[in-house]
This record gives structure tokens, sequence and C-alpha cells, in this order.
């Protein structure tokens, strides 16, 4: 990752700290991670939760501009209304995914569940979207530092539950370390309850209160924690709803559709679905799978994300969403069209045509200032530096898989990496990436929820391309307000 630093920030403490209160602070900030349930299993014993550990954190809360922040609060609800809007429009999925779905398995068979689901004109009554506008604080774009847009997620957006108390952590370890009149500058978050909201939302708009929720998972998962606080506000909500972890697989054997499609599972109705997997081939395992998700598309219970909230998601959408006038296309409103495009940075489509050969021929002569990314989520798949060339001198066909975006350029910061039996002794140069949970539920043509719900810092070494905790590269963190 390449960066600078003469945007520098102020931080919440003076460098170096000394040795005796950084191990003091660190193993303090360990045990309120645990207090607080920021936690995760181990790799090593993935499949039970007899034993865990804090999950990754930075010492230090990341510093970003205040304005920069609520600007990114500010704009959630306009992306939620857009994304919304793009997973309705079928003409526009159609045109911006027709070359994609020619060469990439997976977002074919997504793109064949949308085309089963509206011959049969199965369209959701009950819309819920558990999304995520990632962001970094870029240095590239003017004296002053400006948010670009990284990706939106609509599927499995994950560290709402740990990040909903990781504040906690930071807060103490300001106090500890800095001034205890900079506590207030790390903002409380509470994402977990906003998503459990929505889900509830969904829940009850289905109405009937025996049917139930079903959170589709990876089995074994690290990051059962994470899901799992979001249950437990649900729980908070609704002390008589049920939820069910299942695996996709193990959905695809064990249900079925009603003659008025409602969906059943090992004889129980279910309301509700929630992706926390089905993002990568990996998820399915065999057609079972498969069989899971459409079956969920052409029932009526509320799925997040439905098919066209998924495929809204993909990278390419997102650089079709960039283009010139674009945006005007779903939202009226001038002001709000700005507030989105200020963030974007440029993208470019790698289709096989005069365009993508443009676009490619940059990339090879440059991979440097580029990145080159595939329809997927999940962290690790990402193409960097002189690969890009490799890459696109080899691909044929499948060019049309990825797009290319200009690499961000991200301020620098110093920073403690608290890893399970790590913690830096000195301080590493690291860059952040900054995230808006939003909300959104729609009943027929109304909404009912549009809300943005909290945010997650990711925090990790400059000099690494691809991010990602579960991936072991990045670190939760926090914001620091200057």
């Amino acid at each position: 990752m390449t960066s600078k630093n003469c945007h520098s920030l102020p931080t919440c403490v003076e460098f170096p700290i000394p040795p005796d209160q950084l191990s003091d602070a660190v193993e303090e900030a360990k045990d309120t991670a645990c207090l607080s349930g920021c936690l995760m299993r181990t790799k090593e014993h993935p499949d039970t939760s007899d034993i865990m550990t804090p999950a990754p954190f930075m010492l230090l809360p990341s510093s970003i501009p205040k304005r920069l922040f609520q600007a990114g609060v500010d704009i959630q609800p306009y992306v939620n209304m857009l994304y919304y809007k793009v997973a309705n429009d079928y003409e526009f999925l159609h045109k911006s995914l027709e070359r994609t779905v020619a060469v990439d398995e997976f977002t074919a068979k997504q793109w064949a569940i949308l085309e089963e689901a509206r011959k049969l004109g199965r369209k959701k009554s009950i819309q819920i979207g558990l999304l995520r506008s990632d962001y970094m604080l870029d240095t590239s774009r003017g004296d002053d530092l400006s948010l670009s847009q990284v990706e939106v997620n609509t599927i499995s957006s994950s560290f709402g539950g740990l990040s909903s108390s990781l504040h906690k952590v930071h807060r103490y370890v300001v106090g500890q370390l800095g001034n205890l009149a900079d506590v207030p500058k790390v903002p409380t978050n509470d994402v977990c309850s906003g998503f459990a909201k929505a889900i509830h939302t969904a829940w009850k708009l289905y109405g009937n209160p025996k049917a139930i929720v079903v959170v589709f998972i990876n089995t074994p998962e690290t990051n059962v924690i994470d899901q799992k606080w979001i249950s437990t506000k649900l729980r908070d909500l609704e002390p008589s709803i049920t939820i069910r972890w299942r695996s996709m697989e193990y959905v695809g054997s064990n249900c079925s559709l009603t003659e008025d499609h409602r969906f059943i599972l090992d004889n129980e109705e279910v309301a509700v679905m929630y992706y926390r997997s089905g993002y990568t081939m990996e998820s399915f395992e065999t057609e079972l799978s498969w069989k899971a998700k459409l079956l969920a598309e052409l029932s009526r219970a509320a799925v997040c994300p439905s098919i066209g909230w998924h495929l809204a998601g993909t990278k390419k959408v997102q650089q079709e969403l960039a283009r010139p006038g674009v945006l005007e296309r779903f939202i009226p409103d001038p002001e709000k069209v700005a507030s989105i495009r200020s963030t974007f940075t440029g993208l470019y489509s790698l289709e096989q045509n005069s365009e993508g050969d443009k676009a490619a021929s940059k990339a090879i002569a440059e991979p440097q200032k580029y990145v080159m990314k595939p329809q997927l989520e999940g962290g690790g798949n990402n193409i960097y530096g002189d690969d890009i060339r490799t890459v696109l001198q080899e691909v044929g066909e499948e060019r049309s898989k990825y797009i290319l975006m200009d690499r961000i350029t991200p301020v620098t910061a110093k920073n403690h990496i608290v890893r399970p039996g790590f913690s830096s002794k000195q301080p590493v140069d690291c860059v952040s990436e900054f995230g808006f949970f939003g909300t959104f539920v729609s009943h027929g043509d109304s909404i009912v929820r549009n809300e943005v719900d909290g945010h997650l810092v990711r925090t990790k070494p400059h000099d690494l391309d691809e991010g990602g905790v579960s991936v072991g590269v990045s670190s939760l963190n926090s914001p620091f307000l200057v």
C-alpha cells in the first residue's frame, strides 16, 4: 500500500509510549475487550466457543477529521436508498452485468436466480438491506483530506457486533495513555442494535409471530460472536423470537416451499433469512446450497440480501454507478448526488471493448496506480502491483470478470497491533478504512426504515496490499474525531 503522511492528523497519545505503560495498556485493553464481548473463536478450534480470544484490534483509535466522519454518516441514508433502487432496476442490472455474467461463473449463477424469480413473478414484498459503505482518507485529491469510497457491501456486512463493543476498549486506552478530556472523541457505537431493529421490523411485517429467523452461516466459523451479538439484541426486542443458525447446505437438504410460497425449514415457517455466508463459491458446497438460495428467493420470506441487492453490491455495478449521469437515474436530488459522487475515485470498465482496452493498457503501463477487483467479497481477492500486468496480459476473455480502480493514497499514522499471542512493541505505520453501516426496510412501495446505524474501522500496516480481519491482515479499531 503506497501512502504519504503530508496530511498528518493529531493523535490521541504522544509517541513513543514508555515501555512499561505500553505493556500495561495492552494487557488492560485485552481484558477490557474480553469483558466487552469483543471475542473470536481461535483458528485452532473454530468449531467451539470453549476456547476464545480477543479479536485482533489496534491499541489506539484512528484519527479522522470530524467533518469527514460526519460526512460518512450523512451520506449513508442516500447510499441505502441508491442501492434499494439499483436492486430493483432490472434493466440497469442487466446492462451493467451482461458481459460479466458471460465469463464469471459465480455472478452467472446469481443472475440465473434473479431471472428465475422474475420469470415466475416473485418480487419480495418485504425487502431488507444491512449494508456498509467503506472509505479511506485520501491524500491525493487536493490539499485537504477527502473520503474516497472503497466499496459498498450488501451481503454479510460483518463486524457490526464486535465494533459495537470496541469503543469501550479505546475509550479506556485514551483515558489511560492520553487525556481524559479526549475520551468523548471516541464515539459510542451500537451497530448490532440497528441491525436487530431492521430484522425485527421485517419479521413483524411478515405477520406470523410463530415464524422463525434463519441465519446462513459458514461452518466452522471463528467470527460467531460478532453474529451472535445481533441475535442477542434481537431477542432483547422480541424474547419469543426463534433464531436458527444453519449452513446453506443444511438448509438446502431440509427446506421446501408450500403452494403459497412459504419457506419451510424442518417444519418451521421462516419469516426472515439473513446471509452471513454465500458471498463466494466456496459457500456453495453442492447444488443443495444453490437450491437453498433459489427457494429463498422464490419464497415469501424477507431475505437479506435478496438477489437484487446481492447483485447491486458487485464491483461492476459500483463501477457503472460512477459513470457521469448514472446516479441521477436513481437519486433526483442534485445535492445528494453530489454528496455521493464526491466520494468516488476513478473506476474503469475492463470489458472486451475499446473502453476496456484503453483501461487495460493504462494499467499494464503503470500497474502501481491501480487495483484490479473481481466480483467477490470477503478479502484476499484483489490484484495489485505487477500482478495486474501479469493477469491482464494473460486473462483473455475473462477480463470482464474484473473492474479497475484508482489506487487510493491513504494517510498513515503510527499505532500498535494487538493480536492473539502478539503485540507490536514498536509503533507501526498504518492505514485505516472507515465503514458506515446502514439499515433499510421496505414494504411494498413504502420505505419503513432508512437509517445509519454505526461504524467500523479496520487498520493494517501501510505496506500490505490486501485487507480483511478474517484473513489475518487488518485489525479492528475505532475512530478518534479530531
